[in-house]
């Protein structure tokens, strides 16, 4: 019969029981490094789909802004005809009833309105003597002037309105040509220009 003693484990500072003991502790630092991989792996990670989600973010308000400025200068170019007419009518009022208090009301009201537009970013473009410039007028004629030099506004048909920097509707307006030109009587006559190029 095997002695009882022969089946116990062997003691801690026998050779076996060292080996066992180095094994057990590079078993745990393996395990250790592979957690430790892992949990970098799902740091990284986690640091990408912060960095996507403040991305998305970023791009969603940029969306949504520009969205709005596209519904506000949808908006504002189906008032501008609007703003026309009024304008029309309050530089028409006859002198008899100028200062009836519905005239001067309109007019009020006409002022709250541009106030209400230039709030909200909105601007004339296209004053009398400034140069053509194809980016915010539209010439529809071409005619000699005698105060206005070569290339300069000489009279504005129709307003024209910008939105921030975009324009929402290009000036109406007609061009000065320099005394230098022929005159109409010698063939040099007004010619239209409406497709909005520069004068030549």
């Amino acid at each position: 019969m095997s002695n009882p003693e022969d089946m116990r484990d062997p003691e801690p500072g026998t050779a076996d029981g060292a080996l066992s003991v180095e094994a057990q502790l590079e078993a745990a630092r393996s395990e250790a490094d592979d957690l430790r991989r892992k949990s970098e792996t799902y740091l990284d990670l986690a640091q990408r789909a912060q960095a996507d989600f403040v991305n998305y973010k970023r791009r969603t308000a940029q969306e949504l802004e520009q969205k709005i400025r596209d519904a506000n200068a949808s908006l504002l170019t189906h008032v501008l005809p609007v703003l026309d007419d009024l304008d029309l009518a309050l530089a028409n009022v006859p002198p008899d009833i100028a200062e009836h208090s519905w005239p001067q009301g309109i007019t009020l009201i006409g002022q709250k309105l541009g106030n209400l537009l230039t709030q909200q970013g909105l601007e004339p473009i296209g004053a009398e003597g400034d140069l053509f410039d194809p980016r915010i007028h539209e010439a529809v004629a071409y005619e000699e002037h005698p105060t206005y030099d070569e290339g300069q506004v000489a009279n504005v048909y129709r307003t024209g309105y910008r939105l921030r920097d975009r324009v929402l509707r290009p000036a109406q307006v007609v061009v000065a040509r320099g005394s230098s030109r022929p005159s109409a009587s010698a063939g040099g006559e007004s010619r239209s220009v409406s497709e909005g190029t520069a004068p030549p």
